[in-house]
């Protein structure tokens, strides 16, 4: 590589970069926090305040907890340090993806990576505190030491491959259906090689790979012990996890608690993420100009991923990132050699393979400003889930810490009579140390600030004095969507018709009387 071309590469990278930074930290506290988002900063908290930690898969693997848990200790536990890491991640993909250059060309680089910085499902969930950003980072990682151990036969990286697919599974359980996915083309390319009258070569490959496959097995367990162990504290937690998780997760895909129609995901994509959709199904049945063996191993993960997350019961829009990533790639891919293909022999192909990939883009983008930045809690948004509270909320949580500046500050005493908001508020409330849960409604109901479900709040507002004034709220709202609902409008501006169905809230609160 020429020195010149060397620091032009470093030079987009760092641009690039910059961008994705840029657009993961702005606002980045903003949004009030999704249920979900509440339930792990609760468990970080407990972590970082307690030094408790106990595995539940319902929320997922202990990376997030400690890895995020530490950046309470040195920052703060606020909603933009939760959010740091994801984003921090996020902004990571950035250069990952470039070392990708020497396959999907450098101009297939800068397009990857403009669409990890700008994709509104990338971007939605690189400023969301969850796990998936974190499994998006690692398998990508897993899959380019796999390359590179397959160029230069190190096994530092095999070994690099397995701490990361360690940490992927420490972070999420989807990292089995990845791992799932890569396995299953390995035999499928063994299948094929005994298809095609070697039938030794596949064994001549393992064994001529055993120490990198140990090395891999070796470093993927140590890291998953470390973690699902609690630093090697707890040996039953190594035995129990992967079982457990398992367990929930199958119940999960039958039970259908989030379900959703087969083509749900495909939806998604086709309104969010069209040029990423179309240029990777051109490539997925464009006909190579020279053996492509890594755009075969793409379209592959590809098609299993929407196949395995369109199967399962279980359908929530931040999985949408487990399909689009290998998309991404392949699109990529094809739109650097295409492009390059027909620069000189067709450039009226050319052209219109640019116009269309420009408008889409542009709506690309700027369904992505819009969801990010200005619809954020809009349930109009699919990909929004149906448990992000609508801004409003954030004026009652305001007006509880007003109202406890006037009293005890933290030793107010606060009453929640409704089961349903405590996740929310085991998070938002994590500082104040006089609350009363699970409070009945014809119990006396006296302290400064007091939480109803919507439907107890003209109950309860008989029983109190005339001290107390009334603030409305909710704790999420949603859309039950129709075919009707789907009007230019919509996909443009995500106009609906009716407002949207919600969980209603009501705080009560009284100031202190006048001395």
């Amino acid at each position: 590589m020429q020195p010149l071309t060397k620091y032009r590469v470093q030079i987009e990278i760092i641009t690039l970069a910059l961008f994705a930074a840029i657009l993961r930290f702005f606002e980045l506290e903003k949004r009030v926090f999704h249920h979900d988002e509440a339930a792990v900063g609760h468990f970080t908290y407990q972590l970082f305040t307690n030094g408790v930690y106990l595995y539940n898969p319902a929320f997922h693997g202990p990376f997030l907890y400690y890895a995020t848990s530490p950046i309470y200790a040195l920052a703060g536990d606020t909603i933009f340090t939760s959010r740091l890491l994801p984003g921090v991640f996020g902004v990571l993909m950035i250069p990952l993806v470039f070392t990708l250059r020497d396959r999907i060309g450098r101009r297939g680089a800068i397009i990857a990576a403009f669409f990890l910085a700008i994709s509104p499902s990338f971007l939605y969930y690189s400023r969301f505190f969850r796990n998936d950003m974190f499994v998006a980072f690692f398998m990508l990682a897993a899959i380019i030491c796999i390359l590179k151990y397959n160029d230069k036969r190190n096994l530092f990286f095999a070994a690099g491959a397995g701490i990361f697919f360690g940490l992927s599974a420490s972070a999420k359980e989807n990292t089995y259906i990845y791992i799932a996915i890569f396995t299953s083309y390995l035999a499928l390319i063994c299948l094929l090689d005994i298809i095609s009258k070697k039938p030794l070569q596949p064994w001549r490959s393992i064994k001529k790979h055993h120490q990198a496959t140990i090395t891999i097995l070796a470093s993927f367990l140590i890291v998953y012990a470390l973690f699902y162990t609690d630093f090697f504290s707890n040996p039953h937690g190594f035995a129990t996890s992967f079982e457990s998780a398992l367990t929930h997760w199958y119940r999960m895909h039958t039970t259908e608690r989030v379900s959703g129609p087969p083509y749900f995901y495909i939806l998604i994509l086709l309104l969010y993420e069209l040029p990423i959709v179309i240029f990777a199904a051109i490539g997925a049945i464009q006909k190579p100009e020279k053996p492509a063996r890594f755009r075969i191993f793409l379209i592959y993960w590809t098609l299993t991923s929407l196949a395995a997350y369109s199967y399962l019961g279980e359908k929530v829009p931040w999985l949408t990132i487990h399909i689009l990533l290998p998309m991404i790639l392949l699109a990529s891919t094809t739109l650097n050699e295409t492009l390059q293909k027909h620069q000189n022999n067709n450039p009226q192909t050319r052209q219109i393979l640019v116009a269309i990939f420009i408008t889409t883009t542009l709506l690309l983008v700027f369904s992505s400003l819009q969801l990010n930045y200005h619809n954020y809690t809009d349930p109009a948004e699919p990909l929004i889930q149906a448990a992000q509270p609508p801004q409003k909320f954030q004026e009652m949580l305001d007006k509880i810490d007003e109202v406890a500046n006037h009293w005890d500050r933290y030793n107010t005493e606060i009453h929640v009579t409704d089961t349903a908001i405590e996740t929310q508020f085991l998070w938002y409330l994590r500082h104040y140390e006089n609350i009363r849960w699970k409070v009945k409604t014809d119990s006396q109901l006296n302290a400064p600030l007091i939480v109803v479900h919507d439907t107890d709040a003209p109950k309860v507002q008989n029983k109190l004095s005339n001290q107390y004034q009334r603030l409305d709220s909710a704790k999420m709202n949603w859309y039950w969507f129709k075919t009707k609902d789907i009007t230019p409008e919509y996909i443009l501006w995500r106009e609906m018709k009716n407002p949207p169905d919600e969980y209603g809230i009501t705080l009560f609160y009284k100031y202190p009387p006048k001395s």
